[in-house]
């Protein structure tokens, strides 16, 4: 229990030192990418957006999980669907100036043109990016370790973006390198590279969090009663709730009873039917809700 106990703080730990270190990253590129006049490093800062996005979303499908009373299964609820329109639409604001921006920068830079949204590249910008992308590959590579420690799917899938995102910020630093030397066309090019691939991860995010947000059943409830009641000492298995999707994570929740003369081994109980369950239907985490024929009841997770 101790080590159960250990991977919740951690994973809340690195979700929200993610949440903090890319809300602030965040926070300087949108200023720097303003004062450099970058379209590329602007529509990378929506890729970051979209890290921040997730990041929230799964610290609090972690703190939500940790529930006594046993009212929602792990994942998300209302506040969640809320912040997914919030993105879409600042997502769909974004775009509008995106393009709005782009078709006349590139016109110009055709035509070998002042440009209407002059760069002004620094010496101190490129020296920020690459000194930015330090932190960001050491907190990735800390929720990759502690996500292969715990086996969880959603410290996995939060280092994924982090790579991502130190790989997308090296690319930027090189194009902004180019426009430095004379080139502006590069950071056009660069930004309509980006906005692809920032529409790419967007639908990955919706496409991992999607079924967090419904209520389904991802396992039919005979099949976990029936891998429950094959280990010794389960007498009942019932009130089995389900969530995610099978091979990605799913969320579980059941209520067992033991026989009382299995009362001191429910711990040992508990983890057997995990481990068949983790077996058969891959990453996973289960909340159980033991009572004993004689009354006593208790939570394991």
């Amino acid at each position: 229990m101790n080590e159960e106990k250990n991977a919740y703080f951690v994973s809340r730990l690195v979700l929200l030192a993610t949440l903090w270190l890319m809300g602030l990253v965040f926070w300087v590129k949108v200023s720097v990418g303003w004062e450099a006049r970058s379209l590329g490093l602007l529509v990378q800062c929506l890729h970051t957006l979209i890290i921040c996005f997730n990041a929230l979303l799964g610290f609090l499908a972690v703190i939500g999980s940790d529930r006594p009373d046993g009212r929602e299964i792990y994942g998300h609820g209302k506040k969640e669907v809320v912040l997914t329109f919030a993105l879409v639409a600042s997502l769909a604001i974004a775009s509008f100036f995106f393009f709005e921006t782009l078709i006349p920068q590139f016109q110009a830079a055709l035509k070998r043109e002042i440009l209407p949204f002059p760069l002004e590249i620094k010496i101190p910008i490129l020296q920020f990016l690459g000194f930015v992308s330090l932190p960001i590959l050491g907190i990735a590579s800390f929720s990759l370790y502690q996500a292969k420690r715990l086996d969880h799917a959603i410290l996995a899938f939060n280092a994924n973006q982090l790579f991502k995102e130190a790989g997308l910020t090296l690319l930027v630093f090189a194009g902004l390198w180019g426009v430095w030397w004379g080139e502006p066309l590069i950071d056009l090019v660069l930004a309509i590279i980006l906005y692809i691939l920032v529409l790419d991860e967007f639908w990955q995010s919706i496409a991992w969090n999607l079924p967090l947000m419904l209520e389904q059943n991802a396992i039919a409830s005979e099949a976990i009663a029936a891998i429950a009641k094959s280990v010794r000492g389960v007498s009942h298995c019932y009130k089995i709730r389900t969530r995610g999707i099978v091979g990605q994570f799913v969320y579980i929740q059941m209520h067992l009873i033991v026989e009382p003369r299995y009362e001191k081994a429910t711990t040992g109980i508990a983890r057997k039917i995990e481990e068949a369950l983790r077996l058969r239907y891959g990453s996973l985490q289960v909340t159980f809700y033991i009572d004993t024929e004689a009354g006593r009841s208790g939570i394991l997770r």
